[in-house]
């Protein structure tokens, strides 16, 4: 593995190697939207670590040009600077051209990873030089050799100890992800249903009534329903959870229906190009404990970590003095 795949997983990714996953999830952003997702409803009742404001030391302020102050910790100007430079270099290499605001971006970053620092330290997190020094082994190793390590440090504007700081940053992210994340469920509610969409209302009542009447709806389905993908399935959507759906309100519907083979009405659903489409739900089982499906556990963990990073800013004393504009 190149060495630039090991240190992306290593510092972009610890959310991932905290949640034992194999696949790479994207990164978590420190102002991402919390929205609607797979673990709204399972994350709303699952207590998390909660964040304790770092008290404000009464240390003067630094002599040193500063980027930001973050609960009376300093972050210095040269290192947000050495960030940016990290940042355009990859964008360069990668053959794409930086954000619009992508100062204030790097800037959020770092005022997030110290946030995140200052908490683990509030709760005694921590992690030993022989874990930092097989890290960088493991790192030594996916670039070659020696000499090819120190051209990387060089070239990413690092030497050699400030590169251990930052891995034991990362490892000390990497517990506190876990920890945060230790209480989120790994079962909830979740339904299956069966769906037809339709874009004429008259039809929507006809088939209402068929299936009212006894006719299948797995087989009006594949005759009539506008998706395609799910209509040759019988309009079969498989097990969701809440949060699941791109349309609210089929979701909605399927999990208010009580009973398997149960029908809903005619859901009309005005779309943003001003289009209604209508809908018919019917619910084929419903199981209160079902295991999350791995990308479904994921967005849960995810939304998780939001939640207690936005309690994190909320909380915090910040005062920027470089990306203000």
């Amino acid at each position: 593995m190149k060495i630039k795949t090991v240190i992306l997983i290593l510092f972009g990714l610890v959310f991932l190697a905290a949640c034992g996953k194999d696949d790479i999830p994207p990164t978590l952003a420190p102002t991402a939207s919390l929205g609607q997702t797979a673990g709204d409803t399972a994350v709303a009742d699952t207590p998390t670590v909660p964040p304790t404001a770092t008290p404000i030391p009464p240390t003067p302020t630094p002599a040193e040009p500063m980027a930001a102050l973050v609960n009376g910790q300093p972050l210095f100007l040269t290192d947000f600077e050495q960030e940016l430079a990290r940042y355009e270099q990859a964008q360069a290499e990668l053959g794409g051209a930086p954000e619009e605001n992508y100062q204030r971006i790097v800037l959020d970053a770092l005022i997030e990873r110290m946030l995140i620092q200052q908490a683990a330290a509030n709760e005694g997190i921590s992690v030993t030089p022989d874990m930092v020094e097989q890290q960088l082994a493991d790192l030594r190793q996916a670039a070659g050799d020696e000499a090819a390590f120190a051209a990387w440090l060089e070239a990413n504007h690092w030497t050699e100890d400030e590169f251990r700081e930052e891995i034991a940053a990362g490892l000390v992210s990497e517990q506190m992800v876990a920890r945060v994340t230790a209480g989120v469920p790994t079962a909830v509610e979740q339904v299956r249903a069966r769906y037809i969409q339709v874009d004429d209302p008259a039809l929507a009542d006809t088939l209402l009534t068929q299936i009212q009447n006894g006719d299948d709806f797995a087989f009006l389905a594949q005759q009539y329903s506008l998706d395609t993908a799910t209509g040759s399935e019988g309009g079969d959507l498989g097990f969701f959870a809440r949060g699941s759906l791109l349309v609210p309100e089929v979701e909605a519907a399927a999990f208010a229906l009580q009973n398997p083979g149960e029908t809903s009405g005619v859901i009309a659903v005005a779309g943003t190009d001003g289009q209604t489409t209508y809908y018919l739900v019917q619910l084929v089982e419903r199981d209160e404990q079902r295991p999350l499906p791995p990308d479904m556990q994921y967005t849960v963990w995810e939304q998780a970590f939001q939640q207690w990073l936005a309690q994190l800013w909320q909380s915090a004393a910040i005062e920027r003095f470089a990306a203000n504009e």
